[in-house]
C-alpha cells in the first residue's frame, strides 16, 4: 500500500519499530495535533501495534472477532493522509436528552436517534469501551418538504463513547446542513470531531459530498486523551486527530453509540435536516477487555421533535448495519 500526503515534506519520518522521534504535528488550534503520514510502502495490515500507534492509525481489533474485516477495509482505503485545518464552531453534540415514552426495548430522545449500548463501567478501566466505529453514507441535505425556515437546519451522524448516563461525549462524525431563505437554497457538509462539553471542531481539507462513503472511529488511550480517525472511503483520503478532554472531564467508557442527531446550536436544539435516509454499516466497538458490541445487541433510539412527535428512527438490517430515516415534521 502506498501513502501520500498534502504536505510531502512531512515524509522525512523514520520507519517505526523501536525508539522513535516524536511524530505529532501541531494543528492551527492549540492542544490539538495530527500525525505525520507513514512512509511509502507502509502497510497498516501487517504493521506492529506500536507502528500503528506511531503513525496515527486506530488500534487493530481482535483478528478472531467480526471487527477486523471492516477495520482492514478502512485502513486499505486510507491511501492519502491529509494535514487538516481546524475550524471551531458554535455547534455541540451533547449527551442524550431523554424524552417520555421509552419501553423495555426502545428509547426516545429529543436529540439522538440510532443505537446505544450501555456497559458496566463505573470508571475508566478494562470494562470501558475502548473504540467505536462505523461506515456511513453522506446523505443529501435539504429542508423538510414545503418548508423554508429562513435559515439553516442541522444534522449529524457520528460514533461516540459516553453521553448516555455521563456528562461527556468523545465522538467524531459528519455534518449535513440545509439552508433556505426566500428563493435561496444551499447545503453544507463537513467532517468533525468533538469532546463534549467542548463544541464541534470542523475538519477542513478532507473532502466530503453527498453520496460519499465515510468511515468514522474514535478511541482513547487514557481517560483524558482521545483520538479521531475519519476516512473518505470514496476518495481514499483520511485524517487522524489527537485531542484532550475538557478541563475537569474524564472518560468513563460506559456507553457506545452510533447516532444521527439534531445538534445544539448556540445552546438550543436545532431543526433537524431532512436527510431522507442514511445507511450505517460495519458498526462495531470493543471494550478494553476485548468484548465486542454492535447495534444488534444495543437499544434503538427514536428522535422526537419539540412537540413530542417522531422525526428520525433506525431500522435494523443486520447485527452490524441499519438504516436511518426521517419522518413527521422533518420529512
Amino acid at each position: 500500500m502506498k501513502f501520500a500526503s498534502l504536505a510531502l515534506a512531512l515524509l522525512v519520518v523514520p520507519m517505526a519499530g523501536t525508539a522513535q522521534q516524536p511524530n505529532e504535528i501541531p494543528t492551527n488550534l492549540a492542544g490539538i495535533s495530527t500525525i505525520a503520514p507513514p512512509p511509502d510502502g507502509f502497510d497498516p495490515l501487517t504493521a506492529t501495534d506500536a507502528d500503528l500507534a506511531y503513525y496515527g492509525f486506530p488500534p487493530r481489533p481482535n483478528e478472531d472477532s467480526g471487527d477486523y474485516a471492516s477495520w482492514a477495509k478502512a485502513m486499505t482505503a486510507s491511501a492519502e493522509r491529509i494535514v487538516p485545518t481546524l475550524v471551531e464552531t458554535n455547534i455541540s453534540h451533547g449527551p442524550r436528552v431523554n424524552a417520555p415514552g421509552s419501553t423495555t426495548d426502545t428509547d426516545y430522545s429529543y436529540n439522538w436517534s440510532g443505537y446505544v449500548k450501555n456497559g458496566s463501567a463505573k470508571s475508566y478501566g478494562k470494562s470501558s469501551y475502548s473504540f467505536v466505529y462505523s461506515d456511513v453514507t453522506v446523505p443529501t441535505a435539504q429542508q423538510a418538504s414545503g418548508k423554508c425556515t429562513g435559515g439553516w437546519d442541522y444534522g449529524s451522524a457520528w460514533v461516540g463513547i459516553d453521553g448516555d448516563g455521563s456528562n461527556d461525549v468523545l465522538q467524531d462524525g459528519i455534518e449535513f446542513d440545509a439552508y433556505c431563505k426566500g428563493s435561496t437554497k444551499d447545503s453544507y457538509y463537513s467532517p468533525w470531531f468533538e469532546w463534549y462539553p467542548f463544541n464541534e471542531v470542523r475538519i477542513s481539507g478532507l473532502p466530503i459530498s453527498a453520496g460519499n462513503e465515510y468511515y468514522m472511529e474514535v478511541w482513547s488511550t487514557s481517560s483524558t486523551k482521545g483520538h479521531a480517525y475519519l476516512v473518505n472511503v470514496t476518495k481514499k483520503k483520511s485524517v487522524t486527530i489527537n485531542f484532550s478532554a475538557p478541563s475537569g472531564t474524564k472518560l468513563i467508557g460506559n456507553s457506545a453509540e452510533w447516532i444521527t442527531e439534531r445538534p445544539g446550536v448556540n445552546g438550543s436544539l436545532a431543526t433537524l435536516t431532512n436527510y431522507g435516509s442514511q445507511t450505517y454499516s460495519d458498526s462495531l466497538g470493543e471494550t478494553f477487555a476485548g468484548s465486542s458490541v454492535d447495534p444488534g445487541n444495543s437499544t434503538p433510539i427514536i428522535m422526537l421533535d419539540n412537540n413530542g412527535k417522531a422525526i428520525s428512527y433506525p431500522t435494523k438490517k443486520s447485527s452490524k448495519s441499519f438504516v436511518m430515516k426521517v419522518e413527521g415534521s422533518a420529512k
